[in-house]
């Protein structure tokens, strides 16, 4: 190629590697192309300052007069890697990369690096991914889905989250099998992964993702309840993302309760969709007080604001400590929820074996109805 514009200052060479964080600007590439520097062998060298509109008029994007008006402009070059630099430059592809796209994923990825390191150190969260098969069908949370979820208010403590995954089974949570294998292997993936950690000082702050069985989730809940510092996240349909979309009416909560006396107790909590009575007593038999927590209005998707986490949390709370004063300590408390992954994984962290009573989890099975599958008790509610 001929007819090149002037060779690249260093300072623009630094601005260029400063502002793109010493990663690839290509769009979810993300990779780190500092450890070729480290190394000193240029031989392997994986890194390249690649022209948007090219030093040469005859090369990719080239310009009659703008290739050498940008040859040394460093809002013109993006740091890529070897593989996208030869994409966005190829004989055959490089039409597909018109300067505009190229020049809104620099744009996107120098703000998205500027938003992380202006949150500051004390931002700093390890991001819990939890997953389980509901059904048929396997779960996974993308790591890139909940980075940019908990943005900008916090930023990634590790390149990795903190993964529980349980894959592979060979049985659905509808049948007993699965609930005599998956709370144990839940309870033995926080021990190892969170727990030692969280009393070491490592982990300060978590955000906490998962994609589980309601019962499943708030175990979790229940497991982490006592790391104080922790950001729940659901993930939205409409847009499609974990982030809290902050749109949209906010979300009411009611408590209505049970009749006094009973030690047979039942808390629905229903949020998703309306938990009828008959329900319940078709589980526990009519001799049961029915409590309620219900939101206006009851739907699926119904939480955008994490805000409205907040009031639940605070009903929730003030719905056990009722029940207790109510129907004592030694009450049979069972619940049937109809709720969305976030409320599942704060009822749990609510929940607090030296102040409420224990209690049984309910979920729902396709053609059977309501069915027990877990239980917090107060005398072996530690974590081992």
């Amino acid at each position: 190629m001929s007819n090149r514009g002037k060779q690249l200052r260093e300072v623009t060479k630094l601005l260029v590697w400063a502002r793109a964080a010493g990663r690839c600007q290509f769009k979810n590439c993300q990779k780190t192309l500092d450890h070729d520097l480290i190394a000193g062998k240029a031989e392997i060298n994986a890194a390249y300052l690649a022209h948007v509109v090219a030093s040469s008029p005859k090369g990719p994007r080239g310009h009659p007069t703008r290739s050498h008006q940008l040859s040394d402009d460093a809002s013109n070059i993006m740091l890529m890697c070897d593989v996208h630099h030869r994409i966005i430059d190829g004989k055959r592809t490089w039409q597909d990369f018109p300067e505009a796209l190229l020049l809104q994923w620099k744009r996107e990825h120098e703000e998205w690096v500027d938003l992380a390191l202006s949150s500051g150190p004390d931002s700093r969260s390890h991001i819990l991914q939890f997953s389980a098969p509901i059904g048929p069908n396997e779960t996974a949370v993308p790591f890139d889905d909940c980075v940019f979820a908990i943005m900008p208010d916090r930023t990634p403590a590790e390149r990795r989250s903190i993964e529980i995954k349980v894959r592979g089974m060979h049985f659905q949570d509808s049948e007993e099998s699965y609930w005599n294998v998956q709370p144990e292997t839940l309870r033995h993936g926080v021990s190892q992964n969170v727990r030692g950690r969280f009393e070491s000082g490592d982990i300060r702050h978590l955000s906490i993702f998962g994609l589980a069985p309601i019962p499943l989730l708030m175990e979790l809940g229940r497991l982490v309840s006592d790391i104080s510092d922790v950001d729940v996240y659901e993930r939205h349909r409409e847009p499609a993302q974990w982030k809290w979309p902050e749109d949209g009416p906010e979300v009411n909560f009611s408590r209505a309760k049970g009749r006094e006396g009973s030690k047979n107790v039942a808390l629905k909590l229903s949020v998703t969709s309306h938990i009828t009575d008959d329900r319940v007593t078709d589980v526990l038999g009519d001799d049961v007080s029915i409590w309620d927590i219900s939101s206006d209005p009851q739907a699926h998707g119904v939480i955008r604001h994490k805000s409205d986490l907040s009031r639940y949390r605070s009903i929730v709370r003030a719905t056990l400590d009722e029940i207790k004063n109510a129907h004592g300590m030694d009450v049979t408390l069972s619940i049937f929820p109809a709720v969305p992954v976030s409320c599942a994984i704060e009822f749990g962290r609510v929940w607090q074996p030296k102040v409420h009573p224990g209690i049984e989890i309910f979920d729902q099975v396709r053609g059977k109805g309501f069915t027990r599958r877990l239980s917090f008790n107060p005398s072996s509610s530690k974590l081992k």
